[in-house]
């Protein structure tokens, strides 16, 4: 099975000479997105590579859109005849929406997995192939046939640029997957990179508000204003709100990043200074950790050696923000703690979103507690 697995990724084509020969074809005509939400800036970024100029954007009626932004009536009275490139990551719905609209001015549809191939997250043949025994050392580790169909279907839509089998696997409960998180009301729950407290508020639901404490990791000032904002109107009990990114150990690094932004990553590049701190030295009693920190889970992740080691946490891990850490990640917590068992949960329809699982003893729910 492992080699059968490993013969389909390293035999994938190459999904972004693919993708430029069908938006050069799809130049012929206007371009159009259809779509203008959290998925749409990565799509016009992904044409932009090939030289593909969008001459519109149209969303449903009734959406709040950006400036600029039209009714689907109102390209048509534009042009007589366009090209539509969904900027939906349910694309599956969006083409099931334009047909149902039944433009005949809609020359053709068409949709690009344009987290697949992002600058500096490119997967290609020959690291698959440089690196064919990571890949097949962590899919041996997959506990479940879900999160081994999950692996190979990322890898899959890195290599192939094909997201059918993606959104197969794709599941909506993110950082608390029904039937294989099991919390307590003793948890002390780290949420590293918190954002603005998405997830935070989910674990509170997900507690019913019973649990130890909460540590909120989010370096980006603006973002962890409005985190603190948030703990103070609603009240929250035992919750931290720490204004630094985690690392592997307490220092001052760059950081880029919008003020706001949904994604801000440690860089030598960056504008502004950052704190850091480790797990071990701010959680070191953590009992859920989850990590999605724009590339520094590994580096998290080894400032928690220590906790890993002796608490065995429950661990929900971000593997897609660059290529290694799909096989890295893993690989390290096994090395640290070998009785982990090891899920994959797929949670967008697209390249991105892709977390690990990593649970023990009596943190395993009774369904997974035997390989299937």
């Amino acid at each position: 099975m492992k080699d059968l697995f490993l013969d389909k990724i390293s035999g994938l084509p190459g999904r972004v000479e693919a993708d430029g020969e069908a938006i050069k074809k799809l130049c012929r005509l206007p371009v159009v997105l259809y779509g203008d939400g959290w998925y749409a800036p990565y799509v016009r970024e992904y044409l932009a590579r090939f030289g593909a100029k969008v001459a519109g954007c149209f969303a449903d009626d009734g959406f709040t859109a950006s400036p600029g932004t039209v009714s689907l009536a109102e390209i048509g009275r534009r042009f007589a005849e366009f090209n539509v490139v969904i900027a939906f990551a349910d694309f599956r719905l969006a083409r099931k929406k334009l047909e149902a609209k039944a433009c005949g001015q809609i020359a053709g549809i068409y949709f690009f997995d344009a987290m697949a191939a992002m600058p500096g997250n490119t997967l290609d043949r020959e690291f698959a192939r440089r690196h064919r025994e990571q890949f097949g050392a962590v899919y041996g580790l997959l506990a479940d046939d879900l999160s081994r169909e999950t692996y190979a279907a990322f890898l899959g839509a890195k290599l192939g640029g094909d997201p059918e089998r993606l959104y197969e696997v794709w599941r909506k409960d993110q950082y608390f997957p029904e039937g294989l998180i099991r919390l307590s009301e003793r948890e002390v729950f780290v949420d590293g990179g918190a954002y603005t407290g998405d997830t935070l508020l989910a674990f509170l639901r997900k507690t019913k508000n019973k649990y130890a404490r909460c540590c909120a990791f989010e370096p980006e000032p603006e973002n962890a204003a409005k985190l603190a904002a948030l703990a103070g109107r609603q009240r929250f009990r035992d919750v931290s709100i720490i204004n630094k990114a985690l690392w592997s150990g307490a220092e001052t690094l760059r950081f880029s990043g919008a003020a706001g932004a949904t994604a801000s990553a440690l860089s030598a590049a960056g504008a502004a200074a950052v704190e850091t701190d480790t797990i071990d030295r701010a959680a070191p009693d953590a009992t859920y950790i989850k990590l999605d920190v724009e590339g520094a889970e590994l580096e998290a992740l080894r400032g928690a050696a220590g906790t890993i080691r002796r608490n065995r946490p429950k661990l929900a891990v971000c593997l897609y923000h660059k290529p290694e850490d799909l096989f890295e990640i893993p690989l390290y917590i096994q090395s640290l703690a070998p009785d982990y068992r090891f899920f994959l949960r797929q949670h967008q329809p697209v390249s991105c979103e892709l977390v690990l699982y990593g649970v023990t003893g009596d943190t395993i729910l009774n369904s997974f507690k035997k390989r299937d």
